[in-house]
């Protein structure tokens, strides 16, 4: 039996119900957070026992790696002689850039050849990683560098997550989410709004409202000595829910409304924008005024919840599954409700609801929101960012006064005097030559590169699925329209 890791799904594994999907997607896991998503997509099976996501880890660090429990090794892709990318995202889109580093080819095609195996199948590419984090930040730079040289065949969605209490990792987050906003722009001038986009969608999560909403939990419960990790049930109560809203439209039927498969694709390739998928279970007997306000918290308070604008949403979708002795949800005055609390949130938004039934004892709600302009989570992060500047600039201004004296009276009574100047230094050579080069001057890169472009062979492109390599069959490159934009 598969990943069990919602109510939803062990109700659905356990009676074998999970037989198709919605979207056949794969996964790419990069970075540790990254990773550890893509593990939990990787766990996931049909009721046959299949797996559903073939996925990849993707990392510089090797031990980020180790304990994956459902991605074997032969698909965790780690890049030679690197050790890790210490929270500095350029050293990944620096080391996969040609023109800087004379191995990108042969990296770029390591890549390349682990996705021609995993994902020929595939329709769309969930690509998983914390922003903020070293490689994380880079590779999903790098994809949307990628993306402009039609790298990738299949729409692709970004689930990230947001950092809330470092500093290296606020900068990181703030500038790639800035680049991914630029990018949604540039998309939205050469693509129309019912035309697939390369980028289909952003789902963003935010881990300071995770790490706060599992903490009052944990205040809540009666055994306060349960131990909750913020990060894995977090990581659970995401990915869930995204393939329940995958695994729902295809497998279960209503006798009213009917939400498609083809209506979950719209909504997650089309709107080139921010998503959200809200989730909400109801007990019996579903009267309206609590199906009214368990909707409204999902959407406010709910998990996915990043302070998304709403009104800005191009796309809604979503479903109640629930019992089939639940007809109450056929009535008009549910349907009206349901109608109610997403005109409050977007009264513009096209989009469907639908009321699909299966054989437990509640219903769930599903609703899902797309094409949003970037969360205002963003905005306070980069106020967040810029107050602990102002801290750390107040610490490091605090001058203390050292009368030195005293020690320095002692000092010039010895024989040993650490404050004498010396002639040659025994290693490293005389003091007057300096402190040598430093790996991150990179000044030096053009100098290096063309000393090593020599001894480099050339990496022959095969013609494969992924890959940016150029031939007569793939259509006219729409991002060149802006490729001298500055």
């Amino acid at each position: 039996m598969g990943l069990s890791n919602s109510k939803v799904l062990t109700f659905m594994n356990e009676n074998a119900l999970i037989n198709d999907v919605s979207l056949r997607f794969g996964v790419i896991g990069a970075g540790q957070k990254g990773n550890k998503d893509a593990d939990i997509f990787a766990g996931y099976t049909y009721a046959n026992g299949k797996q559903i996501y073939p996925s990849l880890a993707v990392n510089f660090s090797k031990n980020d790696m180790l304990h994956l429990k459902n991605i074997p090794v032969e698909d965790r892709i780690h890049f030679e002689d690197f050790r890790g990318a210490a929270r500095t995202p350029s050293l990944v889109v620096e080391n996969f850039d040609p023109q800087l580093n004379p191995n990108a080819d042969k990296m770029r095609n390591q890549l390349i050849e682990a996705m021609e195996r995993k994902f020929m199948d595939v329709d769309h590419l969930f690509i998983c990683a914390g922003a903020g984090g070293g490689f994380g930040t880079g590779f999903i730079s790098l994809v949307l560098s990628l993306i402009k040289e039609q790298f990738f065949p299949v729409p692709i969605t970004l689930l990230l997550s947001s950092p809330f209490d470092d500093f290296t990792e606020m900068s990181n987050a703030i500038l790639l989410l800035a680049e991914i906003k630029e990018f949604i722009e540039l998309q939205n001038e050469l693509f129309s709004p019912g035309q697939e986009k390369p980028l289909g969608s952003v789902i963003l999560t935010d881990n300071k409202k995770l790490f706060n909403d599992f903490t009052t939990k944990k205040e809540n419960r009666l055994n306060s000595s349960t131990l909750i990790s913020w990060k894995d049930e977090g990581n659970d109560a995401i990915i869930s829910t995204i393939h329940e809203a995958n695994l729902i439209p295809a497998n279960f039927g209503s006798d009213n409304s009917t939400y498609d498969p083809s209506d979950f694709i719209k909504i997650v390739q089309l709107s080139g924008g921010f998503l959200s998928i809200h989730k909400a279970s109801i007990e019996a007997p579903y009267e309206s005024n609590t199906l009214n306000s368990k909707m409204r918290n999902s959407i406010q308070l709910g998990y996915f919840s990043c302070g998304h604008d709403y009104e800005t949403a191009t796309m809604y979708g979503g479903f109640v599954l629930r019992p089939s002795s639940a007809s109450i949800f056929k009535d008009v005055k549910t349907e009206q409700t349901i109608k109610q609390v997403i005109s409050e949130f977007n009264d513009t938004a096209q989009g469907k609801y639908g009321d699909p039934i299966w054989f437990d004892e509640y219903a769930v709600v599903y609703t899902i929101f797309s094409g949003m302009t970037l969360p205002s989570r963003v905005v306070e992060m980069t106020i967040e960012y810029d107050e602990m500047l102002e801290k750390q600039k107040q610490v490091k201004n605090k001058d203390i006064e050292l009368n030195i004296s005293g020690v320095m009276e002692s000092v010039k009574q010895s024989t040993f005097n650490p404050y004498q100047k010396r002639g040659a230094n025994k290693f490293g050579g005389g003091a007057s030559g300096g402190f040598g080069g430093s790996v991150f001057n990179r000044k030096q890169e053009n100098q290096i590169e063309e000393e090593v472009a020599s001894t480099t062979e050339e990496i022959s492109e095969p013609n494969n699925r992924f890959g940016s390599n150029s031939d007569d069959t793939k259509p006219t490159n729409v991002w060149n329209k802006i490729q001298n934009r500055k």
